[in-house]
């Protein structure tokens, strides 16, 4: 009898864990579902809250939460300035990162044509490993070449790519995805999964990133009207 009654004892705390697991990302703790920058960056965002995904095509996780994060920062619109980085960790991503600030300088880079990209990459598994091959794609897909080459070679791109590459250090940028909120809270699904010390699939780790954001977003503004 003695026994059963651990055993059901064991089995109780053991759903307790799992669900304060599960359910914590919408009350989340610093060291388990966000860490803080080690220097707090000055967010430029008006009177919304700065939120950053640092992020490259070449990344299927990162794949998987672009249109949740593209969705989410649509309806958090009006209190979010919503801005992405792609990084480049070696030589081999060079040209996704500056296809990215060429489209994105030109104007060219909407949601759609972002998700384009990636589908592209992550599911057709086009390369982008070269400059022609990036120039033939942009055409096949409706930019202007000439106009592309132009602006892909231009002094104004290659900074915005130094400045991406910066951010890496500013932002100890290790992995990717990784979303950081007002320039000093930082999640991701694999920090809230890592964590909790849960057995999460991507999806519910995706689903409790969003949560951290709504939260943190939330506690910023909070913050900010206490102080008026």
């Amino acid at each position: 009898m003695m026994t059963l009654i651990r055993r059901f004892i064991a089995i109780f705390l053991l759903g307790a864990v799992a669900v304060t697991a599960s359910a914590r990302p919408s009350n989340p703790q610093p060291n388990v579902d966000y860490q803080l920058l080690p220097v707090q960056q000055d967010a430029e965002a008006g009177r919304k809250v700065e939120v950053i995904e640092f992020f490259g095509y070449f990344c299927d996780h990162c794949y998987a939460l672009d249109l949740p994060i593209t969705n989410w920062a649509r309806q958090h619109k009006d209190n979010v300035l919503f801005r992405r980085v792609h990084v480049k960790f070696g030589d081999g991503m060079a040209m996704q990162q500056r296809m990215f600030y060429t489209l994105a300088a030109m104007g060219e880079l909407t949601n759609s044509m972002h998700h384009k990209i990636f589908r592209a990459m992550q599911e057709q598994r086009y390369p982008f490993r070269t400059d022609v091959q990036v120039f033939r794609w942009v055409e096949e897909n409706g930019i202007d070449r000439l106009k592309f080459v132009e602006m892909f070679n231009s002094f104004y791109v290659e900074s915005l790519c130094q400045q991406g590459i910066g951010f890496l250090d500013t932002y100890k940028v290790d992995g990717v995805p990784m979303v950081v909120v007002d320039g000093r809270f930082v999640t991701s699904p694999a920090i809230i999964s890592e964590g909790n010390k849960a057995d999460m699939n991507e999806q519910e780790a995706i689903n409790g990133t969003l949560k951290v954001l709504d939260s943190l977003v939330n506690r910023t503004l909070k913050e900010r009207a206490s102080k008026r």
